[in-house]
């Protein structure tokens, strides 16, 4: 429930918040960061290069060996981001109120996203390496289970980025079955208790890993096998560390996190020299820095994260991350990771790119690169995209689901006395709808959430509603009239893209998160509610003027957001002892 604020107040003013430059696009630009995995191709490219030490001169401690060999620690980058996205939607959901997706939903249209490009050329490459045999046949079966992480022997066959695959696909199952079944457990708690559960999964996957990973050492299990170093609890530790960075930018919005030049540089400096230290030290035969590699070159591309956050908006640092072409290569990044290593292997074999010669590495390298990355956009373009896009196959789903079923006819009329209707507001403290109302009254919004049956006219239009809603705080402050919604206000960065945030004003500001469901709330309060063959229950659009003895005196309904606006404030300034013309509504640009 949103309440506006005291005359005066901190955000009392009637225009919106102006969008800072570039505000909404701090979420892309993180994503930009993935267009790094063509320095992953780099990096296998100067694995597959042998020879003489003293012949190479990026297989030695020079300063360009100790660059190249700690490349591997962008790998934790590309499971923050992954966790990071998964825990900063949901979470922003359960903090809000918001429609978590259904577990099945989620795992089928995580499914397009992932496997079928990879199912495409895991059967190409097998069919071009095929030559007999049941060897061949097992690695079918690793490899189109996705479980390949678990065995030594077939983790690195057919295609050996398909490990990193093989452990998102199991995270993913786990969110679906296990943590979107616990947010939709704590969406249901006081919003202190939901923020300490939502901290519970990402300490959970950090304590796994520290087990897994301090087991292994324990019991002397030596680094070539493969199955227990790369099997998914090694990698939970990067996942949590994400959900954690997800935490973060919900309770603090990421156009709040911007700081004056040069601390992003120098963030983003001190991250990546970390990384060569480690690098150097691993190098060196440091077993510690050997067996916690992954966890300790984490802060690396958390720093790149942290920067690009932080950055000016019109710096160079953001400017390269929107750019046109590393939005492209970002977008390209998962076609181009999968279809490296199996182009690497072939060329090499066939001699046509020969990549185990020393003394031509950084040529067959910088070839590579132009020959991978040229594919890795047209294997996103045409093979990625429109299989990713059958998730249209759930919109008659949807569309089943959210055929209505049920109308409830409405009952509240001017002059009722409203009801002692129970709410518990975001400190779980007990609240009625009555204890709302100001000294001038209360005017109490009332508005379905997504997605919205379209069968109904009375349920369409709710953005224009709140926009309007919002926009008339200051009038409403004028006359005392305090102001609330059936559910949070979804700010402006949404329309940009970015998840709602919540707000942490407490009772008596600016806001107040319901626990309740506010279809129940609308019903008990004698509204229109529908219900859909999906089971779900929706409120009509309307605006209830309460005076502040509790009687309503008014329940405007109308298609015209700013009308239905100016009538709930007109019934509530007419019902005053000095009524008084009201001013008109602004309009927001």
């Amino acid at each position: 429930m949103r309440t506006a604020p005291p005359a005066g107040g901190p955000s009392g003013g009637a225009k919106p918040k102006a969008r800072r430059p570039g505000g909404g696009n701090r979420l892309r630009e993180l994503d930009g960061l993935r267009a790094l995995m063509f320095i992953v191709v780099l990096f296998h490219a100067y694995q597959a290069s042998v020879g003489d030490y003293s012949l190479h001169a990026f297989r030695d401690y020079s300063t360009p060996g100790v660059v190249f060999g700690g490349i591997d620690g962008l790998l934790p980058l590309f499971f923050l981001l992954s966790g990071f996205a998964t825990y900063y939607g949901f979470g922003g959901a359960v903090l809000l109120g918001k429609r978590l997706p259904g577990s099945r939903d989620f795992l089928f249209k995580r499914g397009l996203r992932l496997l079928p490009v990879y199912v495409v050329v895991f059967l190409v490459v097998w069919v071009w390496r095929y030559g007999g045999g049941s060897a061949q046949w097992w690695d079918v079966f690793w490899g189109l289970s996705l479980l390949q992480t678990w065995s030594t022997e077939h983790i690195f066959r057919t295609i050996d980025p398909g490990w990193y695959l093989s452990v998102e696909w199991q995270f993913s199952i786990v969110v679906a079955f296990v943590l979107l079944p616990w947010m939709r457990t704590i969406a249901r708690w006081p919003m202190r208790s939901r923020l300490l559960g939502m901290l519970l999964p990402p300490l959970i996957f950090i304590g796994i890993t520290i087990w897994w990973k301090s087991s292994l050492i324990s019991r002397g299990v030596p680094g070539s096998e493969f199955g227990s170093w790369f099997a998914p609890p090694s990698w939970a530790y990067l996942y949590g560390m994400g959900m954690l960075l997800g935490v973060a930018l919900l309770l603090h919005r990421p156009d709040k996190w911007r700081l004056p030049k040069p601390y992003p540089t120098l963030i983003v400096v001190a991250g990546t020299s970390w990384l060569v230290w480690l690098s150097s030290a691993r190098l060196g035969s440091s077993v510690f820095v050997s067996q916690w590699f992954f966890e300790l070159s984490f802060l690396a591309p958390l720093s790149w994260i942290l920067g690009a956050l932080t950055a000016d908006p019109d710096g160079w640092m953001r400017r390269l991350l929107r750019s046109p072409v590393a939005q492209l290569l970002a977008a390209a990044s998962f076609s181009t990771y999968l279809i490296h290593a199996p182009i690497l292997r072939s060329l090499n074999v066939r001699n046509i790119l020969p990549m185990d010669v020393p003394a031509l590495w950084p040529f067959s390298a910088l070839a590579l690169i132009l020959i991978v990355v040229p594919l890795g956009v047209l294997a996103f373009r045409y093979i990625e995209q429109p299989l990713s896009g059958l998730d249209t196959l759930l919109q008659p789903k949807l569309d089943r689901e959210l055929k209505i079923t049920k109308v409830s006819a409405p009952t509240l009329a001017a002059g009722t006395v409203l009801p002692e209707v129970p709410v518990t507001d975001a400190e779980g403290r007990a609240r009625t709808v009555r204890q709302l109302t100001g000294p001038g009254g209360l005017l109490l919004l009332v508005h379905p959430s997504d997605p919205v049956p379209s069968g109904h006219p009375a349920l369409q239009g709710s953005s224009g509603a709140l926009r309007a809603f919002d926009s008339s705080q200051s009038a409403a402050a004028g006359f005392g009239i305090r102001m609330a919604a059936l559910s949070p206000r979804v700010p402006a960065e949404e329309d940009s893209g970015a998840p709602p945030h919540p707000v942490d004003e407490p009772l008596d500001d600016a806001v107040v998160h319901l626990q309740d469901p506010k279809a129940a709330i609308a019903s008990a309060l004698g509204l229109l509610v529908v219900r859909t063959a999906g089971g779900h229950q929706q409120p009509e659009i309307a605006l209830v003027a309460i005076d502040p003895s509790g009687t309503v005196v008014g329940v405007a309904r109308d298609e015209d957001p700013h009308r239905l606006v100016r009538r709930g404030l007109e019934a509530l300034a007419d019902d005053g002892p000095e009524a008084a013309p009201l001013p008109p509504v602004p309009v927001p640009a």
